[in-house]
């Protein structure tokens, strides 16, 4: 989508600053502004200005494009989300010709698609007992092919004071609240809670509440993990999600939490889940997002990101390489409630040969060996209650099934 306009500039007009309105409509991810004018006698700086009139960024008379995004808006300007509202083109008159000059602006639109977004929900740094800064993990990340890190070191709150913002990878601020009796993942915020000590249920339940004051996304993390498992208890609490799936445990107590949460899905229960690597150190078979949480959202900005991450909008799979999951009618996606006798059409990509396929509604599993690398799945919805997905594989030649991938329930009404 793109739009046109103009603004001429009068000789008298010289030595002034000028503004040009124009329309940013809805849905824009990002845009690119050009302009164009007969530089032989003339000379126009050129700026921008927000929806709120908030000054974004000036480049003088050097350039005739630039870009804007949340991540990655052209040096000197400002990486923000393109809002909509009436914006600015700000135009600086330094030398006008006799007969004035014309400027001709053109903006062009990339507008927001609904796509998946891979990456990692718990990840630390050398902020706490990694040995990785911020930025070094951004650029492994970028590596990694990834869209996102979400930054959880323990207790910690300084470095998600200086998280680098431009780049290919947007980094999420949070902090994985430890203590003796358990671990949660408070995300989306720079600062969840006031003090994290707790000796206390009553205490525990007060920074509940603070980080949720905050708006900050609970997650509690590795809760039947044998050395640092959940002991405050799932009842009284107000988390969002369970991390179902974390790469440094072994695989028994991430089965154990598997278990744990298809019997509440079968008791009508809805809970989302993600997984997230854990990743402290680059060591053998560990790697940022493994596994690696898959978000469908419209963009890779944080809260677009953190929504669909709420809602179940999200897959949990082995590695970026997959197995992936398209959802070809993307107004049904994982997480969503739908009525009974509704078609769901899954493909699955990045599959191996023998994988099994594991269809699980209400308990009840319909198991499909797969034959090749994608496998496309079309089921009707006829039964309340629950659908999900996981996908299991035989590892290193071994006997033993692992999982590869999990995904959020379909809720059938």
């Amino acid at each position: 989508m793109e739009i046109e306009f103009q603004r001429f500039i009068k000789k008298e007009e010289e030595g002034q600053y000028l503004s040009v309105n124009f329309q940013v409509p809805e849905h824009v991810e990002s845009m690119e502004i050009s302009y164009f004018y007969d530089k032989d006698e003339n000379i126009v700086d050129f700026g921008i200005a927000g929806e709120s009139g908030e000054f974004i960024g000036w480049s003088g008379s050097n350039r005739s494009c630039i870009q804007i995004s949340p991540k990655n808006s052209s040096s000197g300007f400002v990486c923000v989300p393109v809002r909509p509202g009436q914006w600015q083109v700000l135009l600086g008159a330094y030398k006008i010709c006799s007969q004035g000059v014309q400027v001709d602006c053109k903006v062009k639109f990339y507008m927001k698609s609904l796509r998946v977004f891979k990456g990692d929900t718990h990840i630390h740094s050398c902020a706490s007992d990694g040995n990785m800064t911020a930025e070094e993990l951004k650029l492994l990340a970028e590596k990694e092919g990834l869209d996102y890190l979400i930054l959880t070191d323990h207790n910690n709150y300084a470095q998600n004071l200086r998280l680098p913002a431009e780049g290919k990878v947007t980094l999420i601020p949070g902090v994985e609240w430890t203590t003796y009796k358990g671990h949660a993942g408070m995300l989306g915020k720079e600062r969840a809670f006031w003090n994290f000590i707790s000796n206390s249920k009553e205490e525990t339940e007060a920074i509940f509440r603070q980080a949720k004051e905050r708006e900050a996304l609970i997650v509690l993390n590795h809760p039947f993990c044998p050395y640092c498992g959940w002991k405050w208890g799932m009842d009284s609490l107000p988390w969002d999600l369970i991390e179902v799936w974390n790469g440094a445990l072994m695989p028994q107590a991430n089965e154990k939490c598997l278990k744990w949460w298809d019997e509440q899905l079968n008791q009508g229960q809805k809970i989302a889940v993600t997984g997230g690597s854990d990743f402290h150190s680059l060591e053998p078979g560990r790697m940022p997002a493994m596994p690696c949480t898959c978000i469908f959202a419209e963009s890779a900005e944080a809260g677009e990101l953190l929504r669909g991450l709420k809602k179940g909008h999200s897959f949990i799979t082995l590695s970026p390489q997959g197995p992936l999951l398209k959802v070809p009618t993307d107004e049904i996606l994982p997480g969503d409630t739908v009525k009974a006798g509704t078609w769901l059409e899954m493909e699955f990509t990045g599959l191996k040969e023998g994988d099994n396929l594991l269809m699980i509604q209400n308990g009840s599993t319909e198991k499909i060996v797969c034959e090749g690398q994608t496998q496309t799945i079309k089921r009707k919805m006829e039964k309340k209650g629950y659908f999900r997905v996981e996908i299991r594989r035989r590892m290193f030649g071994g006997k033993e099934e692992s999982l590869v991938f999990v995904s959020n329930p379909w809720y059938i009404e």
